[in-house]
């Protein structure tokens, strides 16, 4: 007799395995759409979607390798929980300094073009303005310098001549090559050749000249002072005068724009020695003459009592000395060069040593 195989069992343990694989799969499909994830990333303007099972922004961030600066913005937060078509923007920061018109200022800007900076900036260049890029350049994350000189009137002074040049020129470099002014590296230039000009900027050439020569120079002579009691005091007498010395001297000169700035010797040859210059110097006190003595009435008759006056005559003074009585009794210079006190103190002299004689109007003392 022919046994029956009983396959009962082994059906269903196929159909339950095939059960199990079907919840697996179905589980799994649930889980992946639970956690897989579709988000627009915004980075500098450039938009793309992307695929992700990140938890948060900051996992998309790491996921496309995205690294960001202090002053960067981001928008939502790192730690922002992500949602199915949500979105995440970056915008890098970018260092600028913008120059306009000579006037610089340092600022941090989001925009990605230079046109959007003088935009965002409020800056409009003129007509013929100098723009150091153009207005589509895309500006580097790195950062970039932008000049702005829009066109104005410049002095230009070299050569002792003044240039004004109408120009838009950023650099004082550039502004003296419009002005046709050439600079070498002696020349001074006022303010720098890398200097920004303004409106009120004034360039200012100084031409720098520098040579070694051999010259034959004076030199001053000494002056030696004794004190004279006999000498009013304030006054001084030259009693032996002073002569100048010769030197020969090896020196490097520098002239800037025509006159000596610096003179450096090097070496040093006496040809001949200076002669001290020797000088009296009084300490006599003047006499005290009151107004109105015998004196000031010879002089009221002698010259109208005018102790300045030269007539011209060959008489000088007050009292009316000539030149050659004055310097007989020791008086500087000539009488009316001299105070009415030293007047009448060398008067006094004479009249002891020759009696009131020596004066036509010696009868006014009496009045």
């Amino acid at each position: 007799m022919r046994k029956v195989r009983n396959w009962a069992p082994k059906r269903m343990s196929l159909i339950a395995l095939n059960l199990a694989v079907l919840l697996v799969v179905a589980g799994g499909t649930a889980a992946f759409g639970a956690f897989n994830k579709t988000v627009t990333l915004t980075v500098d303007g450039k938009s793309e979607t992307v695929r992700t099972f990140g938890s948060n922004v900051d996992d998309v961030l790491k996921s496309k390798g995205i690294t960001l600066k202090t002053q960067d913005r981001l928008s939502p937060a790192r730690s922002t929980s992500l949602a199915d078509g949500g979105s995440i923007k970056v915008d890098y920061a970018r260092p600028l300094t913008l120059a306009v018109d000579g006037k610089k200022q340092a600022h941090v800007t989001y925009e990605r073009t230079v046109k959007d900076v003088l935009d965002n900036q409020g800056v409009t260049p003129k007509s013929g303005a100098y723009l150091s890029a153009k207005l589509d350049k895309k500006i580097p994350r790195k950062g970039i310098d932008l000049v702005v000189s829009n066109p104005k009137k410049l002095k230009v002074v070299a050569d002792g001549d003044t240039k004004k040049v109408m120009t838009a020129a950023p650099t004082v470099e550039e502004v003296l090559d419009t002005a046709g002014v050439k600079v070498d590296g002696d020349d001074e230039v006022k303010p720098g050749l890398d200097a920004l000009v303004t409106e009120d900027t004034k360039l200012k050439v100084v031409r720098i000249e520098t040579e070694t020569k051999t010259e034959e120079v004076k030199v001053k002579f000494p002056v030696e002072v004794t004190k004279d009691d006999e000498l009013e005091k304030g006054k001084t007498e030259i009693v032996t005068p002073g002569k100048a010395g010769t030197n020969r001297e090896n020196v490097t000169v520098t002239m800037a724009d025509g006159k000596v700035r610096e003179r450096v010797v090097h070496k040093r040859t006496v040809l001949t020695k200076p002669v001290a210059q020797v000088e009296k110097l009084g300490t006599a006190e003047a006499p005290s003459v009151s107004s109105g003595s015998v004196w000031d009435k010879i002089a009221k008759c002698e010259s109208g009592g005018n102790w300045k006056i030269n007539t011209g005559n060959g008489y000088y003074g007050g009292l009316q000395f000539s030149a050659a009585t004055w310097h007989s009794v020791g008086g500087p210079g000539l009488p009316h060069e001299n105070s009415r006190e030293t007047q009448i103190k060398y008067a006094e002299i004479l009249q002891k040593r020759s009696g009131w004689g020596q004066w036509g109007c010696a009868h006014a003392r009496f009045d």
